[in-house]
Formats: structure tokens, sequence, C-alpha cells
């Protein structure tokens, strides 16, 4: 009877081992199933990632990525409430200016001790490299996956026509100059009357980081080296804003460009309305894909276009520079599959494929090697860019601070639309930045 109720419960435990493991393998097929969490890093951004994987699971034949796509506007509540609730991805995409405060909830693995698997901190650009984790906390809570960074482009054509050289584009003062140029040339062509600058206003997600190489190059900034004070209504912010928003009072933007965002600004620079603006390296990709993969290939703009760095204002020459990284959450189920997928997207392989999908940038030195970076003069522009470029402080108090900036910048494009047949007062601009100030500090001290 002992040997019958020993055997009975031998297969028991047998019959609970065999459960247990396919609850871990989760995909009834013998496969460890590993949840990654990704925004729409391209058109297809699923797939996209799918085929990056392709070899990492040929040579991982024990692993499968499953891949969800979560929209930006839901990325930030969706993220936190995992973080809190324990209900958690293996592996998550966090934006680089997400990272101090998704860190200071506590959720994130220290991936500290694995640097060296992914090559070591200095395989990575600087500026990447400072969004691994909270400021002071010693601790790498996200591993650097691309970049973004801002660069200038431009109409050859138009500075043509404008008798503008591309070397005017250089510093504060040149640049003014040939924005007046191509004003008073009163350039057209094929039809079109072309501005000289496109930027986008009050309705913009990006106003902050349009806002920031200006502020940067004359030697403000948004909070103080001690991160207790703000320091936006400095004398320095505000001249750096001053000459960037007095491009709309020198009449070199249209004034309805105001109401417009990004997407719009820059569907405006590639239909041929405006000679200059700013934006990331995908534009690079959008003018070189043919329209039907949803780009502008072939078009007048396509076939007269340059990229510059930023003008060198008085303090230098600065570009914001953002993107996305990794980070694996404490309660994942998979954590050492997970940090393998993290090991193959940093490879350098992984790097240059990504950045040909989604128009990003590598973060990882050894990538703009590659004929695709170092032989193309308007991408190269952009690998010189992420090395003057600059990034927000890695604090847990910047995802709060992001809103307070946007909708005090916003209220400032308000006023400057509002005021622009008087033209608007320096002052006011000052007291939102007081304003400001006030806000920034109350956050800091929470």
């Amino acid at each position: 009877m002992r040997k019958i109720m020993l055997f009975s419960l031998l297969l028991l435990l047998s019959v609970s081992l065999i459960s247990c493991g396919k609850g871990k393998n989760e995909s009834g097929g013998g496969k460890i199933v590993v949840d990654m969490w990704v925004m729409p890093n391209s058109i297809e951004p699923i797939a996209d990632i799918e085929t990056l994987l392709k070899d990492f699971e040929a040579a991982n034949p024990t692993i499968k990525v499953k891949i969800t796509s979560v929209d930006w506007g839901a990325a930030w509540t969706k993220i936190t409430t995992a973080a809190t609730s324990g209900d958690v991805p293996d592996l998550v995409q966090i934006g680089s200016t997400w990272v101090g405060s998704i860190s200071s909830m506590g959720a994130l693995m220290d991936l500290k001790s694995r640097v060296a698997e992914v090559g070591g901190s200095g395989s990575f650009i600087p500026a990447a490299w400072k969004s691994t984790g909270l400021e002071g906390s010693g601790q790498v809570t996200a591993i650097p996956w691309f970049m973004d960074a801002r660069a200038m482009y431009y109409r050859t054509d138009v500075l043509r026509e404008a008798g503008v050289k591309p070397s005017e584009l250089d510093n504060w003062s040149s640049f003014s100059k040939a924005l007046e140029k191509i004003k008073k040339a009163n350039v057209s062509i094929d039809g079109i009357e072309v501005s000289p600058l496109g930027i986008s206003g009050k309705n913009d997600w990006n106003v902050i980081h349009n806002l920031a190489p200006w502020i940067w190059a004359s030697g403000g900034d948004f909070i103080g080296a001690d991160r207790k004070i703000s320091v936006i209504n400095s004398k320095e912010t505000l001249a750096g804003i001053s000459y960037y928003i007095d491009f709309v009072r020198k009449g070199y933007v249209p004034i309805e460009y105001l109401e417009l965002n990004t997407a719009q600004v820059s569907s405006n620079f590639n239909n041929g309305s405006c000679a200059i603006y700013f934006d990331g390296p995908y534009e690079v990709k959008t003018l070189t894909t043919p329209p039907g993969q949803g780009g502008a290939a072939g078009s007048l703009t396509s076939r007269n276009f340059a990229v510059a760095p930023y003008p060198k204002g008085p303090r230098g020459r600065f570009t914001f520079v953002g993107g996305s990284d990794l980070g694996i959450f404490k309660q994942a189920k998979h954590p050492e599959e997970a940090f393998k997928v993290i090991q193959f997207l940093t490879s350098k392989q992984s790097q240059v494929s990504y950045a040909k999908v989604t128009g990003f940038l590598p973060v990882k030195r050894e990538a703009f090697s590659d004929p695709f970076f170092s032989s193309d003069p308007n991408r190269r522009v952009f690998k010189e860019a992420v090395l003057y470029g600059r990034t927000y402080p890695c604090i847990a108090a910047w995802g709060l601070l992001e809103p307070v900036l946007t909708r005090r910048f916003g209220i400032m494009w308000e006023y400057i639309t509002d005021t622009y047949q008087r033209a608007y007062k320096e002052k006011e601009i000052q007291h939102q930045l007081n304003l400001a100030k006030s806000e920034i500090e109350g956050v800091l001290k929470q």
C-alpha cells in the first residue's frame, strides 16, 4: 500500500513539474516567449522588428519574442501602470527622457553588472548613455537602443536663387542675414512661393525639443546643476528664445505656421513651401523613399536638399538628442532571455539594419562606421550632431516637467500669435518664463 501511495505521489509530482514547465514557456510549442512592448518606430512597427529578430530567433531556437506596439500617446500611462501593478512585459521600450521617472519607481532591473556584455559604456554615444539610469543612483536601469538628433534641412535651389552660400548658415549672425536675403529675394519655384523658414508653434509635441538647441546655444538651460532650482527665466534662456521667435516677428516664418505641428511643417518643406526647417534623420529617409512606400523621393525638394548643423550660437553649437532605451522589469518572467534580446538589438549589424528601416540613429559608435552613414553626406551631418548633441537630465521629475514646459511654451506661442500684428513684448515672454520657473520648482520639491 505504501509503495502504491509513493508511486502516486511521484506521478503527481511529475505531472506538476511538467505543468509548471509549460507555464514558464507560455507557448505550448516548447519555446520561452519574451513579451516586448515597443512604440511605433516605423511604418510597420511589429513586422519590422519581427524581421529584424529572425536571425536572433534562428540563433536562439528556444526563444520567441512577442511584439506588442503601444501608441506613444498611451505609452506613458501604460508603462507607469505596469510598473506599479506588476503586470509587466519582460522587455519594454522607454523614451530616453522618461528613464529617470520610470527608474524612480523601482520597477526596473539594475543592469550595471552586465554592461560589459553589451560592449561597455564606452561603446555607446555619450549623449545616449546619459539616459541609462536615474542621475546619481549609480544604477543602469535602461540600455540605449536608438537615437534621435536634429539638424537643419535646406533647399539648395532656393539658396542659389537668393544668392546665399551654405556657409552663411553656420552661425546666428550669418544665419539671420541669410534668412533676410531669402525673404527679400521673394523666391518662387514651380509656381510655389517659398518662405525662408518653417517652424511649428503651440500645437506641436516637439515644442520643448524645438526650443532647447537655441536656449543651450545662448547659455541658457531649464534647471540648475543642483537640480533644485529652475534657471529657465535667466537672461541667457530669454536671449535664446527671443532669437528663435524673432524669426516670426521678422517675417521669415508665415504666422499660420504657428498653428501647425512638426509633421505639417515637414510636409510643407517636402512640397516646396519653405526653404529651411529643422528635423531628425528620418526626414532623410522620407526624401529618399518612393511615394508608394510613404516617402517623397522624386519631388522637387528631394532633388534639391542638403543637411547642415544647427547654427552656432554665442555659447556654441548644440542640438537636442533623444531616442529610446530598453528596460527589463524586475518582475519579468524571462529576464535572462530579455537581456539576450537587448544584446542582439545593440549589436552593430542590428543597429545599422534598424536605422535603415526607421530612419533613426544608432547608439553604438561602431555602427556609424558603416557606409550607410559614412558615405552619405546628409547622414554624416547627424553622425557629427550626436557628438555635440545634448539631452535633458535623467532625473525622477523630468517626466512631470515635460507637460509643464509644453503647456507654458504653448501659452507663449499663443501670446506671440495673438500679438503678431502689433509685435510681442519681450517682458511678456519673461513673464511666461517666470511662471514656468515657479511651476518647475514646485515639481522639483515634490
